[in-house]
Protein backbone atom coordinates (compact mmCIF):
# COMPACT_ATOMS: atom_id res chain seq x y z
CA UNK A 1 0.00 0.00 0.00
CA UNK A 2 3.15 2.46 -0.26
CA UNK A 3 1.17 3.47 -3.42
CA UNK A 4 -0.94 5.76 -1.71
CA UNK A 5 -4.32 5.44 -2.68
CA UNK A 6 -4.03 3.19 -6.07
CA UNK A 7 -4.48 0.17 -4.12
CA UNK A 8 -7.80 -1.76 -3.17
CA UNK A 9 -6.74 -1.03 0.35
CA UNK A 10 -6.97 2.06 0.33
CA UNK A 11 -10.39 3.21 0.85
CA UNK A 12 -10.65 0.29 3.94
CA UNK A 13 -7.45 1.58 5.49
CA UNK A 14 -8.32 5.62 5.12
CA UNK A 15 -11.99 4.53 7.14
CA UNK A 16 -10.30 2.53 9.69
CA UNK A 17 -8.05 5.52 10.54
CA UNK A 18 -10.54 7.95 10.38
CA UNK A 19 -8.07 11.25 10.20
CA UNK A 20 -9.47 14.23 11.79
CA UNK A 21 -8.61 17.80 12.50
CA UNK A 22 -6.71 17.85 16.21
CA UNK A 23 -5.82 14.39 15.48
CA UNK A 24 -2.21 13.54 16.22
CA UNK A 25 -0.98 11.02 13.88
CA UNK A 26 2.25 8.70 13.70
CA UNK A 27 3.27 6.82 10.70
CA UNK A 28 5.62 4.33 11.56
CA UNK A 29 8.48 3.09 8.90
CA UNK A 30 6.96 5.84 6.74
CA UNK A 31 9.33 5.35 3.95
CA UNK A 32 9.18 8.48 1.41
CA UNK A 33 6.22 9.91 3.07
CA UNK A 34 3.80 9.32 0.89
CA UNK A 35 1.37 7.45 2.78
CA UNK A 36 1.77 10.20 5.30
CA UNK A 37 1.16 13.24 2.94
CA UNK A 38 -1.68 11.57 2.09
CA UNK A 39 -3.43 11.37 5.27
CA UNK A 40 -2.21 14.63 5.86
CA UNK A 41 -3.98 15.77 3.08
CA UNK A 42 -7.39 13.75 3.59
CA UNK A 43 -7.30 14.88 7.28
CA UNK A 44 -7.60 18.52 6.60
CA UNK A 45 -6.04 20.02 9.97
CA UNK A 46 -3.98 16.68 11.71
CA UNK A 47 -0.81 16.68 12.27
CA UNK A 48 0.94 13.87 10.97
CA UNK A 49 4.41 12.62 11.69
CA UNK A 50 6.73 10.23 10.00
CA UNK A 51 9.87 8.10 11.16
CA UNK A 52 11.95 5.52 9.20
CA UNK A 53 15.41 4.50 10.59
CA UNK A 54 16.51 5.70 6.99
CA UNK A 55 17.75 9.22 6.73
CA UNK A 56 17.31 9.38 2.57
CA UNK A 57 14.18 8.44 2.68
CA UNK A 58 13.60 10.96 5.67
CA UNK A 59 14.95 13.74 3.60
CA UNK A 60 13.34 12.98 1.03
CA UNK A 61 9.89 12.90 2.75
CA UNK A 62 11.13 16.64 4.45
CA UNK A 63 11.80 17.61 0.72
CA UNK A 64 8.50 16.55 -0.80
CA UNK A 65 5.91 16.76 1.99
CA UNK A 66 7.15 19.94 4.08
CA UNK A 67 4.43 19.52 6.47
CA UNK A 68 4.88 16.19 7.53
CA UNK A 69 7.16 16.22 10.80
CA UNK A 70 9.59 13.97 9.75
CA UNK A 71 12.12 12.03 12.06
CA UNK A 72 14.64 9.65 11.83
CA UNK A 73 13.99 6.94 13.93
CA UNK A 74 13.76 2.83 14.30
CA UNK A 75 9.90 1.29 15.59
CA UNK A 76 12.06 -0.08 18.60
CA UNK A 77 13.09 3.74 19.73
CA UNK A 78 10.38 6.37 19.22
CA UNK A 79 11.46 10.03 20.10
CA UNK A 80 8.12 11.10 21.35
CA UNK A 81 6.65 11.32 25.02
CA UNK A 82 4.38 9.31 26.19
CA UNK A 83 0.77 9.07 24.54
CA UNK A 84 1.50 11.52 22.38
CA UNK A 85 -0.38 10.18 19.40
CA UNK A 86 -4.37 9.80 18.53
CA UNK A 87 -3.61 7.46 16.13
CA UNK A 88 -0.48 5.22 15.03
CA UNK A 89 -0.11 2.76 11.61
CA UNK A 90 2.46 1.10 9.66
CA UNK A 91 1.62 0.46 6.23
CA UNK A 92 3.98 -2.68 4.53
CA UNK A 93 6.77 -2.12 7.44
CA UNK A 94 6.30 -4.31 10.39
CA UNK A 95 7.90 -7.17 8.67
CA UNK A 96 10.88 -4.95 8.37
CA UNK A 97 10.87 -4.47 12.46
CA UNK A 98 13.88 -5.70 13.71
CA UNK A 99 12.21 -6.19 17.39
CA UNK A 100 8.76 -6.40 16.72
CA UNK A 101 7.73 -7.23 20.28
CA UNK A 102 9.78 -4.19 21.16
CA UNK A 103 8.29 -1.96 18.33
CA UNK A 104 5.07 -2.47 19.55
CA UNK A 105 5.55 -1.73 22.94
CA UNK A 106 6.87 1.59 21.84
CA UNK A 107 3.78 2.36 19.67
CA UNK A 108 1.74 1.51 22.54
CA UNK A 109 3.69 3.86 24.80
CA UNK A 110 3.26 6.70 22.67
CA UNK A 111 -0.53 5.78 21.72
CA UNK A 112 -3.15 7.52 23.77
CA UNK A 113 -5.41 4.98 25.94
CA UNK A 114 -8.51 3.94 23.65
CA UNK A 115 -6.41 5.33 20.49
CA UNK A 116 -6.00 3.58 17.17
CA UNK A 117 -3.27 1.09 15.73
CA UNK A 118 -3.68 0.34 11.88
CA UNK A 119 -1.51 -2.09 10.64
CA UNK A 120 -1.53 -2.43 6.82
CA UNK A 121 1.15 -6.17 5.72
CA UNK A 122 0.90 -8.43 3.00
CA UNK A 123 -0.36 -11.93 3.12
CA UNK A 124 3.01 -14.10 2.95
CA UNK A 125 1.06 -16.49 0.83
CA UNK A 126 0.19 -14.69 -1.55
CA UNK A 127 2.19 -13.85 -4.78
CA UNK A 128 3.11 -10.43 -3.73
CA UNK A 129 3.90 -12.20 0.38
CA UNK A 130 5.90 -14.49 -1.92
CA UNK A 131 8.08 -12.21 -4.20
CA UNK A 132 8.52 -10.13 -0.54
CA UNK A 133 10.41 -13.15 0.84
CA UNK A 134 12.07 -14.04 -2.74
CA UNK A 135 13.49 -10.26 -2.22
CA UNK A 136 14.12 -10.28 1.07
CA UNK A 137 16.49 -13.18 0.57
CA UNK A 138 17.97 -11.81 -2.40
CA UNK A 139 18.54 -8.17 -0.86
CA UNK A 140 19.21 -9.81 2.86
CA UNK A 141 16.30 -7.63 4.26
CA UNK A 142 14.67 -8.59 7.04
CA UNK A 143 11.27 -9.93 6.11
CA UNK A 144 9.13 -11.12 8.68
CA UNK A 145 6.05 -11.99 6.93
CA UNK A 146 2.98 -13.25 9.09
CA UNK A 147 -0.81 -14.27 8.29
CA UNK A 148 -3.47 -12.37 9.41
CA UNK A 149 -4.13 -14.80 11.93
CA UNK A 150 -0.67 -14.80 13.11
CA UNK A 151 -0.38 -11.32 13.55
CA UNK A 152 -3.89 -10.94 15.74
CA UNK A 153 -2.91 -14.36 17.44
CA UNK A 154 -0.11 -12.31 18.63
CA UNK A 155 -1.83 -9.12 19.26
CA UNK A 156 -4.26 -10.55 20.59
CA UNK A 157 -2.46 -12.28 23.86
CA UNK A 158 -1.03 -8.43 24.38
CA UNK A 159 -2.64 -6.71 27.34
CA UNK A 160 -2.09 -3.17 25.49
CA UNK A 161 -4.29 -3.66 22.53
CA UNK A 162 -7.50 -5.43 21.24
CA UNK A 163 -7.82 -6.27 17.89
CA UNK A 164 -11.21 -4.33 16.92
CA UNK A 165 -11.33 -5.53 13.03
CA UNK A 166 -9.86 -7.32 9.97
CA UNK A 167 -9.82 -7.14 6.40
CA UNK A 168 -8.23 -8.41 3.60
CA UNK A 169 -8.38 -6.53 0.39
CA UNK A 170 -5.91 -8.40 -2.90
CA UNK A 171 -2.73 -9.38 -1.46
CA UNK A 172 -3.03 -6.83 1.35
CA UNK A 173 -4.87 -6.88 5.18
CA UNK A 174 -5.35 -4.56 7.60
CA UNK A 175 -5.91 -4.71 11.13
CA UNK A 176 -7.37 -1.93 13.59
CA UNK A 177 -6.12 -2.12 17.13
CA UNK A 178 -7.93 -0.24 20.11
CA UNK A 179 -5.05 0.79 22.72
CA UNK A 180 -6.30 -0.55 25.95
Amino acid sequence: MKSAGSSPAWGLFIGMLSPASGDRILDVGAGRGTIAARVLETSKGAEVFAVDPNEKRMASTRRNFPAVRSHVAAAEDLPFPDAHFDKVYATMALHHFADMDRALREISRVLKGGGTFIIVEVDPHSAKGRLFRLLGRLTGERMNLMTVKELTDRLGSSTTFKVARTAERGSDYLVQLMRV
